[in-house]
């Protein structure tokens, strides 16, 4: 019995030691290791208890799915009742609650007559970000945290399968800074890093949904524009204004090391498809007519295709045409006049609309000359000269006793556009026209797009309610087209609502007449709506009786289109009015 005692005490001291050098080799090893059993945890050495952030011996005793993220749980269940084995990536639940992402490596493994689960856990966290940080540098400029060549030809690549599948357009361009080496040469290589990022931040801020802007050389970019609108035509004049916006932002003044400098680029554009299916082919196209645009200087946006060029060009002499119109005297433009009635039919104000008497063309329609006028800046001196004409236009009624019976107390609205109503002085130069002018501001009524609200919105307030002090009134324009916010709505103060014509079109449709919900419906929510916040409502476009009845039932407050009458002359629209 002695011996048998002494020997029993020999294996319990052994089986002690060998414990302990396991605990020892357990708590020394780097990776976590769990042993469960029956869903209940029975083990765990250090590194696992300071993974979860518990106490020692804390993880002891709790259920091992108590610790698992709840979009892996289930299978994790199904891997614990089939006894699998293998090596997974898991989510888990440290005591904070935070979700650790894990390499775990399971097998089973026999204690006596009982069967556990172990579990090496491995924290991944630090691999996954040295993944991340590999795909980004793969995918991105280190400089300027702009996509890179790899990634800019990869987006190509996805534009000419889907241009292909869709019968839709895109555009690729190839931008390249004027003259940039003069910069490195004589401010220095940091000089010329931080010119770079500004820029590279400049064409970010213009970049909108769809667009991929890349740096694919030293001071080349590339820009991809997808989903454009319209046949080719309309679309390669899209994707000109766009990149003129861009080459607009470039060519304002950058400041580095205390010195101003005045920038330039060229561009070149090849549309998505043509000829080539090759995505390096592409950028190499759109290079080459990049090149083209810096040695022509004057065209600073050359397309690769000889007939967009000329469509181009023509665009260009077009802009080129109104600049001069612009600054000749008297200036070759004339404002047409499209009534605006209330639902008794009674004339309450009119819309100011642009037309261009040109020599050569004839009269130009704006939807020609307007998207080119915004793109270039023109739209400024153009957008004056109509406040200056419409304001006059009003004057001139309210003071001759023939038109006393229908313009006293009528409305002038004047489109704003987003480029002019940012101006610095634009809230001055309507203040001192309605002074000179001696017209009642109370009487005019500017229509903004809500472009002009996204741009900055503490900004636009401010000029709102410097105007607004005086009794101007404001009205949105196109509303349902943009952005439509209602946090917009709130805070502007916005006396009309304008519903565009895109609503009205089909507001007579039947039910069932086609995908989406009904013009009429999403009418009647507007309507509704904008009387909640004390707002009118005017819609353009009306061009039926069952559009204008519809409308009425809406609860519309004014009404505007075809119906009534086309935007006439200022001697028509006096002869129109007396007869009404």
């Amino acid at each position: 019995m002695e011996r048998m005692a002494a020997e029993i005490q020999a294996r319990n001291t052994a089986l002690a030691e060998s414990e302990a050098r396991f605990r020892q080799l357990s708590d020394a090893s780097f990776e976590a290791i769990i042993l469960h059993e029956s869903g209940r945890v029975t083990d765990a050495n250090s590194a696992a208890e300071r993974l979860m952030g518990v106490a020692p011996g804390g993880l002891i005793g709790t259920a091992v799915l108590s610790w698992v993220a709840p979009s892996y749980v289930e299978v994790i269940q199904q891997r614990m009742a089939h006894g699998a084995e293998g090596i997974w990536e898991v989510g888990l639940i440290d005591s904070n609650g935070q979700i650790i992402p894990c390499e775990c490596s399971v097998r089973m493994q026999q204690l006596g007559t009982r069967q556990v689960r172990a579990v090496a856990v491995r924290d991944i966290r630090t691999r996954l970000a040295a993944e991340a940080e590999i795909r980004r540098l793969a995918h991105f400029d280190a400089l300027t945290g702009l996509s890179n060549r790899r990634f800019l030809l990869e987006q190509v690549e996805q534009a000419l399968a889907t241009a292909g599948a869709q019968s839709r357009h895109a555009a690729l361009a190839a931008i390249n800074i004027d003259a940039f080496q003069s910069v490195n040469d004589s401010l220095g290589m940091a000089a010329g890093d931080t010119v770079l990022r500004t820029l590279a931040q400049r064409m970010s801020a213009l970049q909108l949904q769809g667009q991929t802007l890349a740096r694919v050389d030293g001071d080349t970019f590339a820009l991809l524009l997808c989903d454009l609108p319209g046949d080719l035509k309309d679309a390669s004049a899209e994707a000109a204004r766009c990149i003129e916006r861009v080459l607009a932002a470039i060519a304002e003044p950058v400041q580095v090391q205390g010195h101003t400098l005045h920038l330039s680029a060229g561009a070149g554009v090849v549309m998505i498809p043509n000829d080539s299916r090759d995505a390096p082919e592409l950028l190499r196209e759109a290079e080459t007519a990049m090149h083209r645009a810096k040695n022509a200087g004057d065209s600073r946006v050359q397309f690769f295709a000889h007939a967009l060029q000329e469509a181009a060009s023509e665009r260009l002499a077009l802009r080129n045409d109104l600049r001069r119109a612009l600054q000749s005297a008297p200036v070759p433009l004339v404002l047409h006049y499209q009534p605006q009635l209330n639902a008794l039919g009674q004339l309450v104000g009119v819309e100011a609309l642009v037309r261009w008497q040109d020599p050569q063309r004839g009269l130009v329609s704006p939807t020609q000359f307007i998207p080119d006028a915004e793109a270039s800046g023109l739209i400024v001196p153009l957008g004056h000269w109509v406040l200056e004409e419409a304001f006059g236009a009003l004057h001139r009624w309210q003071t001759d006793p023939a038109c006393s019976s229908w313009a006293r107390d009528l409305t002038m609205a004047v489109n704003v556009s987003a480029r002019q109503f940012r101006e610095p002085d634009f809230t001055g130069r309507v203040e001192n026209l309605v002074s000179r002018l001696g017209i009642s501001a109370a009487s005019l009524e500017l229509e903004l797009t809500e472009s002009v609200l996204v741009d900055d919105l503490e900004a636009t307030l401010e000029k709102m309610a410097r105007l607004r002090r005086h009794g101007m009134r404001f009205a949105l324009d196109d509303f349902g087209t943009g952005y439509s916010s209602l946090a917009y709505l709130k805070r502007l103060p916005i006396d009309v609502l304008k519903i565009d014509r895109s609503f009205i079109m089909d507001i007579d449709a039947p039910e069932q007449s086609g995908e989406g919900k009904r013009p009429a419906v999403l009418i009647d929510a507007i309507v509704a709506m904008a009387h909640q916040l004390d707002l009118r409502v005017l819609a353009e476009g009306v061009e039926t009786d069952a559009q204008r009845d519809r409308l009425r039932r809406s609860g519309c407050d004014l009404f505007q289109g075809y119906l009534f009458s086309r935007p006439l002359p200022e001697a028509e629209l006096r002869a129109w009015a007396a007869r009404r």
